[in-house]
């Protein structure tokens, strides 16, 4: 039996093939995703159900035949369960009911979290069901930082101005909002383990705005946090944490957080990274996403940059954020197919 690349990598195994997937890789770049989407009433409804999340996260692995997939889910979906009134609307994106301070919501829903998302418990159910053993199924979850910048503007920003002043002026409600979080994310990442994801996965899509001065507080330790109740509540797989824009705070994130595996985005130099992350810890990354918009030489070499960094170590490759909409399929195939033509023995 052929072994599981991604499940092997992750555990810090060096193997001769590089396991390959992409961040976002079920979404509108694919025209079967799209055929599904345009039955669905809205993204969080599509979310939630089951059957046509798993139906739509198994699209890229029978198009491509990808290491891994991910359930298809969002990051805001905790937000969606504590009534923040999460819903998106066409090139505005997510639209939440912003906070005024940061313990503006009911703190008592968040022991209802796990009845409130057990549909994507059910949608990895599903899925696991159908794939075979050499593709891993990732759950995953918002990091509390990247999640409060939403909840509090209310929706996108260039800056979150809002989340970061609560920082510098409510540090003992940010706390307060922070610690309950953890706790949601604990039970939804533990309800996803227990449905049969094979690892998981944090994003901390806006850790870049975080002063280097507070990295500790927002980042490290609730990250820290969230591993350790894992590992309490007898969850053991693998955690891959991915701090977008984190600068040289990766090196303390990699060493002090607990996580299994590093994703870094592409502004992150893959020699630095390799040398500056300890050689035991697997690093996920980090093709730029706009390079699959051609298929030319430069997206060729690129990769072989990125492979050649890091063919020391245990290494996913992925890109540096999702797969955008108007990616040429075409390309992922070539992609995917240079990536495999390739061996380390």
């Amino acid at each position: 039996m052929k072994k599981n690349l991604f499940l092997t990598t992750i555990a810090g195994i060096k193997t001769a093939e590089t396991p390959v997937w992409m961040m976002r890789q079920a979404g509108r770049y694919l025209t079967e995703y799209r055929e599904v989407r345009s039955h669905q009433p809205d993204f969080i409804s599509f979310c939630l159900n089951p059957e046509k999340a798993s139906e739509v996260t198994i699209q890229p692995i029978t198009r491509f035949s990808m290491d891994a997939a991910i359930i298809f889910s969002d990051i805001l979906l905790i937000p969606w369960a504590l009534d923040r009134g999460v819903h998106f609307k066409s090139g505005l994106g997510p639209i939440l009911k912003p906070m005024e301070l940061p313990t503006d919501f009911n703190q008592s829903l968040i022991q209802d979290i796990t009845k409130r998302l057990d549909p994507v418990a059910e949608a990895i159910k599903k899925t696991r069901y159908h794939l075979n053993n050499e593709t891993s199924l990732i759950g995953f979850a918002g990091a509390p930082w990247t999640v409060i910048t939403y909840m509090a503007e209310g929706k996108s920003s260039r800056d979150f101005t809002k989340a970061r002043k609560w920082a510098w002026q409510n540090p003992k409600l940010m706390d307060i909002l922070m610690e309950s979080l953890i706790l949601a994310t604990v039970e939804f990442l533990t309800m996803q383990a227990e449905a049969g994801a094979d690892a998981l996965m944090l994003f901390d899509s806006w850790a870049s705005i975080v002063p280097a001065s507070q990295r500790n507080w927002l980042v490290i330790e609730p990250t820290k946090k969230i591993i350790s109740s894992l590992r309490e509540k007898k969850v053991s797989q693998p955690v891959i944490g991915f701090p977008r824009g984190f600068g040289d705070g990766l090196i303390q994130y990699a060493n002090e957080t607990g996580i299994n595996a590093l994703a870094i985005d592409q502004g992150v130099d893959p020699a630095w990274a390799h040398k500056n992350i300890p050689l035991e810890m697997p690093i996920q990354g980090n093709l730029d996403p706009l390079s699959l918009l051609s298929d030319g030489k430069q997206m060729m070499y690129d990769i072989d940059k990125i492979m050649d960094a890091f063919k020391d170590r245990p290494h996913v490759f992925n890109l540096g954020h999702g797969v955008t909409p108007e990616t040429p399929v075409e390309n992922v195939q070539l992609m995917v197919e240079h990536i495999r033509s390739r061996s380390y023995g």
